[in-house]
């Protein structure tokens, strides 16, 4: 199941940077998003025929900003496109890693669909 597409364009109406895994670029406030599983979800006729895909979606901000409508807005858009969003945490990075001026708000969700042919 690839979601690329939909995750960029969906998470993209923030306003913010969007990339798969890694951020590259100079902004301050960015979106990433991480595939951390896939699997299959319903069965019929001895064959899989929904799949469900578990992603982690992370706001990053600093550490100040006052993100909480923000992490309403990613929220609403991610149940909006049918995501189910198990979880919201929000901590501040770690001196020890040079991150003390961030903040991450990390989005546990899942998604089920229908398995495709191929």
């Amino acid at each position: 199941m690839n979601l690329n597409d939909m995750l960029l364009e969906l998470l993209g109406r923030t306003g913010l940077p969007v990339e798969q895994d890694e951020y590259t670029g100079k902004s301050r406030m960015y979106i990433i998003f991480v595939y951390e599983d896939e699997r299959p979800e319903a069965h019929a006729d001895n064959k899989v025929t929904k799949d469900t895909a578990y992603l982690q979606v992370q706001l990053i901000t600093p550490k100040d900003y006052n993100y909480f409508s923000l992490k309403r807005k990613i929220r609403d858009l991610l149940e909006g496109a049918d995501f189910f969003v198990t979880s919201i945490r929000s901590f501040l990075g770690s001196a020890y890693y040079g991150t003390e001026k961030i903040r991450q708000t990390v989005f546990e969700a899942t998604y089920t669909a229908a398995r495709m042919e191929d």
